[in-house]
């Protein structure tokens, strides 16, 4: 008789398999390039048990940034509970997130080229929205708590909100998570150190925050 817990869970496990190894070939070698019967190799399968789990490869990669960005998530939400960032200010939640920006960076630049790549790819195949809809869930986590700090910078008025909140994200979240895309795939010029931007990151941290936290 058939363990169907057992068969249930092997096929799970078969699954993140796949996705990790696509995620590691595509941010290596970029996506447009690679075929499925890449990432089947790569997987150490055949690519009709590939094919039995996404049914081509479009859908496959939105599956792989879904579940990067969701592990993110939690990564930045550990962060965000054991700093007690729950209970400080706007403007200090406001510097927490900049700066998990800037470690995503420094930790996960294989993600931020992903990142890229997928960014270009998806633009390319004009994906339909319900394709899409596991992507936009995981990237839904990310807009619904800045727009609780947007929420608590209007009740404790750390934090300038007379831009709107669209402006504020797009300022502020959208250009750094660009411009770590753009370090992590080395797409800069005229620096010291093309190995390390942190310096850069800081600076614009510091710009945005410039511009958003109110002194007292």
């Amino acid at each position: 008789m058939r363990n169907i817990e057992k068969d249930e869970r092997e096929m799970a496990e078969r699954r993140e398999m796949m996705l990790e190894a696509g995620f590691r070939i595509f941010a290596e070698k970029g996506i447009e390039t690679v075929s499925m019967q890449e990432v089947a190799d790569e997987c150490g399968l055949g690519i009709a048990t590939v094919y039995r789990y996404f049914s081509n490869k479009l859908l496959f990669v939105i599956a792989i940034g879904a579940r990067k960005w969701r592990e993110y998530f939690g990564e930045v939400e550990r962060k965000y509970a054991a700093r007690g960032i729950a209970g400080a200010d706007a403007a200090e939640e406001l510097a927490f997130y900049l700066d998990s920006y800037i470690a995503l960076y420094r930790q996960h630049p294989d993600m931020l080229k992903f990142n890229q790549n997928f960014n270009g790819y998806i633009l390319h195949e004009h994906p339909e929205p319900e394709q899409m809809s596991e992507y936009l869930v995981a990237a839904a986590l990310f807009v619904k708590k800045f727009h609780r700090l947007y929420e608590k910078g209007l009740l404790d008025g750390s934090i300038r909100t007379d831009d709107g909140e669209t402006v504020m994200f797009n300022s502020t979240m959208h250009i750094m998570l660009a411009v770590c895309c753009r370090f992590a795939q080395g797409v800069v010029v005229h620096t010291d150190d093309p190995e390390d931007l942190t310096m850069e990151l800081q600076i614009l941290k510091n710009m945005i925050l410039d511009r958003y936290v109110i002194k007292h």
